[in-house]
């Protein structure tokens, strides 16, 4: 059966695109595109600060995070985002839902290439597909995506079927180019060292924390509004720079072009003292932040006499305007579920979010006898915010009684400690989900990855609402199921929503036709870095 409302998403209309961007207009076969007025030049290399690097180069044996990674502009998937953050056609340029939810049609388009000039078909899609799925190849939370897939079937050279092994009404999120992107069949031996994807950009060379070089891929699907296929620029050079005065630094004196974001407490003074210089662009959630507590041991896991108690004591604690000021300058929005008030997932009925109120904390730990509970909170060192953010909770949770401690650890360390259990809060964050089920699915169910490894949540009925959510077309109607779960998330307090992260992005005057998606990336159908170009005069 095909079903249209899996079709309606993939055609941006004119207008809203025109309102969307600063250069904009219509091309053929429905592309965006630059109005005549203001016609892009060809040529250039962009010099583009991140705040993060890549760990490796292969895209399936690494995440490469659409966001900050100055590898993403060289990925791309078997369906795209538009810069709403809706799924639209990317090669795929149709794809149909049988009525059992169980398989997914995807044709594709013709004359798509890798990088090297092999045909992107339904063949090398479906052993890409397969890499992924190879337990000693795929990363964990790229593998998580296809997991359901029970089998594949190329029908002809552009028509591909996926079986799932369970009914699903939102597989089509999980074959964006993130996390799944596609690389050439025949470059596999090389993915490490030079991979070989079908983006609008090609890899060119990387020197881990100081640079990787990008340039055009010349015969890139999508065209402009010259006719000629995207992207305007020659190339890419990315700058990895972790620290947000660093980053800052470089745009202003010239040493780059365009930043991924700086520092919260930079934004206003910026905008205010250097609006003749500079372009910003404001993204009002990148992803969420949240406060994770260790609910599979400890006192307050799930099966603890006093656990939920305990748990909520920590909600009560924690001062949600107190963190939007201090640790996002007020850029922020506080949140009681996943989506901000930006999205179309935002609900603001969900309930059971627990009030600022440190006396019940108090009251709660001296009912229990447990004034003084020793609580690690740890932080990941990527990110400013998670860092500053558990300095804060630190801050709070000993005015509340609890005897915290705060420590900040690399990534891989801080893994370790998840197997272990060994913390007891975690400041963090979660990047946006296209599609909520990679949310609740991933964090909330009680066999969901991230969860299972980090929160340990559990609730028969969380996991049966998600369950039927995943069955279900109607988006009206899935947030109402999704308004339950958060309403049980909130009132177990195993998980804290905090704030949605906002991103502020700046460029030079020179640099033009771009604007990120609403969630802040870079590279999106028919516009961001695909359209950018420069211009020198």
């Amino acid at each position: 059966m095909s079903d249209s409302r899996n079709n309606w998403k993939g055609g941006l209309n004119r207008r809203e695109f025109m309102a969307a961007t600063a250069a904009a207009g219509a091309m053929a076969a429905g592309m965006p595109g630059i109005a005549r007025a203001d016609m892009p030049k060809r040529g250039g290399v962009l010099r583009y600060a991140t705040r993060v690097d890549g760990r490796g180069l292969d895209p399936q044996r690494n995440i490469i995070y659409y966001v900050s990674n100055p590898l993403a502009p060289t990925t791309q998937g078997l369906l795209d985002i538009n810069q709403k953050m809706e799924i639209v056609p990317g090669i795929a340029e149709e794809w149909d839902i049988s009525k059992d939810l169980k398989k997914y049609s995807f044709r594709l388009r013709k004359g798509v290439e890798y990088h090297n000039g092999a045909d992107v078909d339904a063949a090398s899609v479906k052993w890409n597909y397969e890499r992924i799925l190879d337990p000693k190849i795929g990363y964990a939370f790229t593998r998580a995506s296809l997991l359901d897939i029970e089998k594949m079937e190329v029908d002809g050279k552009h028509m591909l079927h996926i079986y799932l092994k369970h009914p699903s009404a939102v597989f089509a999120a999980n074959v964006i180019y993130y996390p799944c992107n596609l690389i050439a069949p025949n470059s596999a031996d090389q993915a490490d060292t030079h991979p070989i994807g079908c983006g609008p950009f090609k890899f060119k060379s990387w020197k881990r924390y100081a640079k990787t070089e990008l340039v055009r891929f010349e015969n890139y699907f999508e065209t402009g509004a010259d006719g000629k296929p995207l992207p305007y620029l020659d190339g890419i050079d990315g700058f990895p720079k972790k620290e947000d005065k660093v980053r800052l630094t470089a745009l202003r004196s010239g040493e780059v072009d365009m930043i991924e974001n700086m520092s919260y407490f930079d934004v206003t003074d910026f905008k205010k003292d250097y609006a003749d210089e500079f372009n910003t662009w404001d993204v009002a959630q990148v992803g969420m932040a949240h406060l994770n507590l260790n609910a599979k041991s400890g006192p307050f896991a799930m099966d603890a006499p006093d656990g939920k108690m305990l748990r909520q004591a920590v909600a009560h604690a924690i001062d949600k305007q107190a963190i939007h000021e201090a640790v996002f300058n007020g850029l922020s929005e506080p949140v009681k579920q996943f989506y901000s008030s930006a999205s179309a997932w935002h609900d603001p009925d969900v309930p059971n979010e627990q009030e600022y109120d440190p006396e019940k904390s108090r009251f709660i730990l001296r009912k229990l006898n447990m004034q003084n509970l020793p609580i690690a909170v740890v932080a990941r060192d990527t990110y400013q915010y998670m860092r500053n953010g558990g300095e804060i909770v630190h801050a709070m949770l000993l005015d509340a009684g609890f005897a915290a401690t705060n420590e900040v650890f690399d990534n891989p360390v801080l893994r370790e400690k998840y197997k272990k259990n060994d913390w007891g809060i975690d400041s963090t964050a979660t990047s946006f989900r296209f599609e909520p089920d990679g949310w609740f699915s991933r964090w909330i169910h009680s066999q969901g990855s991230e969860g299972k490894l980090r929160v340990g949540f559990k609730s028969e009925r969380a996991d049966k609402l998600i369950e039927e959510a995943r069955l279900t077309l109607d988006m009206n109607k899935r947030k109402e199921l999704y308004r339950e779960v958060d309403g049980i998330v909130n009132d177990e307090a195993a998980l804290i929503y905090s704030h949605a992260v906002p991103l502020t992005a700046a460029a030079a005057k020179k640099v033009k036709g771009y604007a990120p998606a609403i969630a802040g990336p870079p590279s999106w159908s028919g516009g961001g870095l695909r359209t950018t170009y420069l211009n020198e005069s």
